[in-house]
């Protein structure tokens, strides 16, 4: 039996709208019917955020840092939180990472000094970013004890601490681009329904069944509220699915430790 030797199937946004309203019993209009959709995907999207760390999600992002430096910040649009994190030194003579310790703010406050200098070992994270007046905002990621040197090689800083974590990363703006007509602009975003949502084909189920329901639900004289109900459990049911299976395959071992035995 022939098959394709192929592994390219992927729905683009136009598509993944069109199977959700046809599961509904209609077709895109086009129009507003796009428009909502789209920022009902941008909505589900947020809420998988939500509802857990998703592996897809996870960007490793490395910051040099310099003396004295007390925190390092990151976008708050494109990141949501830091899962895990270590610090290193590139020194070329203690390399070694070593993992940092998160703790709350009430113990990042309860520090006596705060400037003390040395290799950071415990960090807090300040997650409630507030929108300045150009729209941007940015997380903060307090470290203790702040760096004790900066290596500089010819006036440029060549060498430090590095900050090594693993970032929580929302998924790209579903349906924006920067160019309109294929030409590079200044002015955007422009809508493009030709575009993939950012998540692995594996989660392609799930988004069209929870954007069915997203627009089920702004249609309540249109579909009765049993079929909502019929399509809340299917999107349930995938959505847990494509949760269990996006998971770590590393072997979890739990050993007492000894002087507690």
């Amino acid at each position: 039996m022939a098959t394709s030797g192929t592994h390219n199937f992927n729905l683009s946004l136009d598509t993944v709208i069109q199977e959700a309203y046809e599961r509904l019993g209609d077709a895109s209009k086009g129009g507003y019917d796009l428009v909502t959709a789209r920022r009902s995907l941008n909505l589900l999207l947020i809420k998988w955020m939500n509802d857990g760390v998703n592996l897809f999600t996870l960007d490793l992002e490395d910051t040099r840092m310099t003396t004295d430096q007390d925190h390092i910040t990151f976008s708050s649009s494109k990141y949501s939180d830091v899962l895990d994190a270590s610090v290193g030194d590139t020194s070329g003579t203690d390399i070694g990472d070593i993992p940092l310790e998160r703790i709350s703010f009430a113990d990042y406050l309860d520090i006596p000094n705060k400037t003390n200098k040395g290799k950071p070992i415990q960090y807090a994270v300040e997650r409630n970013a507030q929108y300045n007046s150009a729209g941007q905002a940015t997380h903060k990621v307090y470290l203790w004890p702040v760096p004790d040197k900066t290596y500089v090689s010819g006036g440029q800083t060549i060498n430090a601490y590095v900050f090594k974590a693993w970032l929580i990363k929302y998924p790209d703006d579903v349906g924006w681009t920067d160019t309109a007509s294929g030409q590079a602009t200044v002015g955007g975003p422009y809508v493009d329904y030709t575009q993939n949502v950012q998540i692995p084909k594996r989660f392609l189920p799930p988004l069209i069944s929870g954007l069915t329901v997203e627009l089920a639900n702004k249609m309540p004289g249109s579909v009765d509220i049993q079929r909502r109900q019929e399509l809340t459990a299917i999107y349930n049911e995938e959505w847990e699915k494509a949760r269990s299976e996006d998971r770590e395959r590393a072997a979890f071992v739990v050993q007492p430790s000894i002087p507690y035995i």
